[in-house]
């Protein structure tokens, strides 16, 4: 019944590459194992390795080897190489537990998913296609009487040259790795929200220190293709900051709020940020278990000053006219970086998340604009992908108050997984944080649509394209990268964590299909942060998608589906 098990983990490359950057591993590497990640037996882990770094740990913690003799398995899948072939032997364990396992690994071609193939020809990037080898010692102790590995020691030999998404890079030596136990910790257990509120408050101080004038990052600059959105770095570290609880009389809250209302901000992004900033500067504290408890019905609505009511008009009429200039905006309302012609997900999710905080300020937008943007986000969905799914949403107050129990609780309505890529369904395959960003523009849409004035149709569109959206990121469910095609694996990883927050949290949903996203996203947040609050190299907004994750700082704005 373990939720996760954490350990004390020490990595090292002979000889380390020149820059101290290993190729093949972009993503953030936590020391931790989650019980989602196991087979449902708990005999070995059963999710894809996330870089070659998971060889040792993908061989290390698979039991089904703990009587020992010979060994021949496949590893699939692993990005920038390709599947591995492992053969060789284990001895059996002794009274202690101790095993010793040797084992040569060979790249080989891999086994493609089904699209997988046409997506690579139309990219043009394979996602595999390394070649090489090497070999692996590894010592391991078992404790056979609760069935699980306390420690392993493993190195890693390797002589391999990688695929295009690792630029083609060789990469030989040895890279040992030691984990050892630290905590087994169960589901939700009673000291997780308080390690969770620590782990917050840590995270404050880097956030604060790079809140200061004159940083590169905040910087008006004319728009580029680059899109710089100084403004909405800023307004972003401001919304961790008051999300997260800091005093918002700060004298560099204030400062900063001052700067920002002073500044001239036209890019959608830093318009959507900005208003989530002022509004979280409003909101009352603890609104959100009052809402969850059901002594409030709706959002308190957020009494501005005389300053900010001004500019909460301005920058909301400056967001509807950012709006895609290509359609007809009574019949498609959907956002691109300054408005002309074009649009993405990300910016329409951020335009509405901008309008959504401007309403509770008590200014909102015309229900025109919501019903053309819920036509967007339904029209934009991909086709169904993947098998039926009996989808399980579990609300967000059950999952809180019955744990296990409420993940294990329901019966399912028969769904088609169907996810949103950046742009239009043709454009690419569906991946996790437009996913995310698509199941947030609904749920906002469906929000603002539910306001005693008739119910429209397309409200029951909406439901079904939620659940659709919900069933994807069931059947591609992970917290280690942006769930979706390999290559968009690495890219935004936190982004993810926090998109993730937003379209649940928007429609109370604790659990999807028994997963407990909340637990599994904090607790790799929790094995990542160092000692100076920093979750890994995380950059400034980086910090701040973790932070709003982990304090959940995302308004539920409907009962659930």
């Amino acid at each position: 019944q373990a939720g996760c098990v954490t350990f004390r983990a020490i990595e090292d490359f002979d000889p380390m590459p020149a820059g101290g950057k290993l190729p093949g591993c972009a993503l953030p590497h936590a020391p931790v194992l989650l019980h989602s990640e196991f087979a449902a037996d708990g005999t070995h882990l059963a999710i894809e390795p996330q870089d070659w770094r998971w060889i040792a740990l993908h061989v290390g913690f698979d039991l089904r080897t703990h009587k020992g003799g010979k060994i021949a398995t496949r590893l699939p899948r692993v990005p920038a190489l390709g599947d591995l072939e492992l053969t060789g032997e284990a001895t059996a364990p002794d009274a202690e537990g101790r095993q010793h396992i040797e084992l040569q690994w060979q790249v080989a071609a891999p086994v493609l998913e089904p699209g997988e193939k046409s997506v690579q020809q139309a990219g043009g990037v394979p996602w595999f296609a390394g070649s090489g080898g090497g070999k692996l010692a590894l010592d391991r102790r078992i404790d056979l009487a609760r069935g699980a590995v306390d420690e392993l020691r493993a190195a890693l030999q390797l002589d391999v040259t990688f695929g295009p998404l690792a630029a083609g890079a060789r990469l030989a030596g040895t890279f040992e790795q030691r984990w050892r136990q630290h905590e087994v910790l169960p589901h939700r257990g009673e000291d997780f929200a308080r390690r969770v509120d620590a782990a917050i408050q840590s995270a404050i101080d880097p956030i604060l220190h790079e809140l200061r004038p004159g940083r590169p990052e905040f910087a008006t600059r004319p728009a580029t293709k680059d899109h710089h959105c100084g403004e909405g770095r800023m307004a972003l570290a401001l919304q961790a900051l008051l999300a997260a609880g800091h005093d918002p009389a700060d004298e560099r809250v204030q400062q900063a709020l001052a700067d920002l209302r002073a500044r001239d901000v036209r890019e959608t992004y830093s318009l959507g940020t900005a208003l989530l900033a002022i509004e979280q500067f409003y909101a009352p504290r603890g609104e959100r278990d009052l809402l969850l408890a059901g002594r409030l019905q709706r959002p308190v609505p957020r009494e501005a000053s005389a300053i900010d009511r001004e500019r909460i008009a301005e920058w909301q009429q400056r967001l509807l006219g950012n709006r895609d200039a290509s359609v007809d905006g009574a019949y498609r309302s959907r956002w691109w970086y300054l408005g002309g012609k074009g649009f993405d997900n990300s910016n329409s999710q951020y335009a509405l998340l901008g309008l959504y905080a401007a309403q509770l300020c008590q200014q909102p937008a015309p229900r025109s604009v919501w019903l053309a943007a819920a036509e967007h986000f339904v029209a934009v969905q991909q086709p169904p992908q993947g098998r039926l799914r009996a989808l399980v949403l579990a609300d967000t107050v059950a999952v809180q108050d019955q744990g296990l129990a409420a993940l294990r609780a329901g019966t399912g309505r028969t769904v088609a997984p169907r996810g949103y890529n950046y742009t239009l369904p043709g454009a690419g395959p569906a991946y996790g944080s437009m996913t995310a960003a698509g199941l947030t523009g609904l749920a906002l849409c469906a929000a603002a649509l539910d306001d005693g004035k008739g119910r429209p149709a397309v409200l029951g569109r909406i439901d079904d394209a939620l659940r659709a959206g919900f069933a994807w990121i069931s059947a591609h469910r992970s917290v280690r990268w942006n769930p979706g095609p390999v290559p968009r694996r690495p890219e935004f990883f936190f982004y993810w964590l926090y998109s993730l927050e937003r379209a649940c949290e928007l429609s109370r949903v604790g659990a999807i299909d028994g997963w407990d996203w909340y637990h599994d996203g904090a607790q790799v947040l929790l094995a990542l942060q160092d000692a100076n609050g920093r979750f890994g190299e995380a950059t400034l907004e980086e910090q701040c998608f973790a932070v709003l994750f982990l304090k959940k700082a995302q308004l539920p704005a409907r009962t659930g589906l």
